[in-house]
């Protein structure tokens, strides 16, 4: 096991620790991970290090994680999660993008909100051409996972001690010849898990906000609107005018789109196809039906999300509540970093008596381990988005 080095925030180097009794991290392709390490308690330096620094990381060879808390009792405990943590700690203002990639997206975001501490690395033109909006403030570690796990892509953050800044980078797993299975002895342990609690049938509800359109002169019809216009979808306009006027004595009212319109009222639209509808209360949010089931009866399972969200941010987010498929194990003669490395897709053969299952598998995580008895790195395969 190497040496554990800690580092303030402003990346001067605070101690050096060589006695380590066990260390584990937990690296994600797209998301942070989390990282555990025990130090005997002859080692009292960490806790005076840990008690008098609030923000401190961690490096361990090509490992490197942010400390977040510790814990003492047959031993010191330090604990953390990865550098892609520090995404959560950053919000970022509405936006809107189109007509560039999804890498683009992310570096977009990340250099808009975190400029101050992170700095972009190399550019290497992944994704597809696609449009992103959020329409509120939002974390900016879940707009650049949200934007980058639609293309199966995946991103780090790593401190540059040299430079005292961390590195975003994003970047893609390649396709390995590495065959892991237990009949090929490359791989041992295995654990097959199926979970689809959280799956739906392509469909769900969502609370999204009317937008504000301005003013409406009711009586002219300024600005020009139409009824059953599906553009006037979830929006509202303020009545700055009434339908009516005096005429010899009389009171004469010109309907539009056959409504009584009043000053100070609201036309609205709460439906897709755009029909107009008068209310004296001002517009906020509406529930949202969203999707096109595969099913029918007790095999439709809707989603029912939480927080108020934007179509595009639903749609992400109910076309990621699917059956999830991992397989979990120690890999043997096949090495990290070497063979295979975080996000590369591997071939995988799951064998459990007669139940043989072959497929190409994504690396989504890896966890390195070292204790006084063993050392390794075991993968967690996660299936392929089809």
């Amino acid at each position: 096991m190497r040496d554990v080095f800690f580092y303030d925030f402003d990346f001067n180097l605070l101690a050096d620790f060589s006695k380590v009794v066990s260390f584990n991290i937990e690296k994600k392709y797209c998301g942070y991970g989390t990282f555990e390490v025990h130090f005997p308690l002859s080692e009292t330096e960490v806790i005076s290090l840990l008690e008098n620094n609030p923000y401190l990381f961690v490096v361990a060879g090509e490992n490197s994680a942010i400390v977040t808390g510790w814990r003492i009792d047959e031993d010191i405990a330090v604990f953390g999660r990865t550098p892609e943590w520090l995404l959560t700690k950053r919000g970022i203002r509405e936006f809107s993008n189109s007509g560039i990639t999804a890498e683009e997206i992310a570096r977009y975001a990340v250099s808009s909100s975190a400029e101050d501490f992170v700095e972009l690395g190399e550019f290497k033109g992944l994704g597809e051409i696609l449009s992103y909006s959020t329409d509120r403030v939002r974390v900016l570690y879940d707009v650049v996972c949200e934007v980058l796990e639609k293309q199966a892509l995946g991103f780090m953050v790593v401190p540059d001690i040299g430079l005292k800044k961390f590195i975003f980078s994003v970047y893609n797993g390649n396709e390995s010849l590495c065959m892991i299975s237990p009949s090929n002895r490359t791989a041992f342990d295995m654990k097959y898990t199926v979970e689809k609690q959280d799956m739906v049938t392509n469909s769900g509800w969502y609370e999204r906000k009317f937008t504000d359109m301005g003013g409406w002169d009711a009586y002219n019809n300024s600005p020009g609107l139409s009824d059953n216009n599906p553009m006037n979808a979830y929006t509202y306009y303020k009545i700055t005018s009434d339908t009516y006027y005096q005429s010899g004595g009389k009171y004469y009212n010109v309907k539009q789109f056959g409504l009584n319109c009043i000053k100070d009222y609201y036309l609205y639209s709460d439906t897709p196809s755009g029909k107009w509808r008068i209310t004296d209360k001002k517009p906020d949010t509406i529930w949202v039906y969203l999707g096109n089931p595969v099913e029918k009866g007790a095999k439709k399972w809707d989603a029912v999300l939480s927080g108020i969200k934007t179509e595009e941010e639903a749609l992400a987010e109910i076309s990621g509540l699917k059956r999830r498929a991992e397989t979990e194990g120690e890999a043997k003669d096949v090495e990290y970093g070497k063979d295979y490395v975080l996000g590369d897709i591997v071939r995988v053969q799951t064998e459990f008596g007669d139940f043989k299952k072959a497929e190409r598998k994504r690396v989504s995580l890896v966890n390195i381990y070292y204790d006084i008895d063993k050392s390794g790195v075991a993968p967690v395969l996660s299936s392929l988005e089809e």
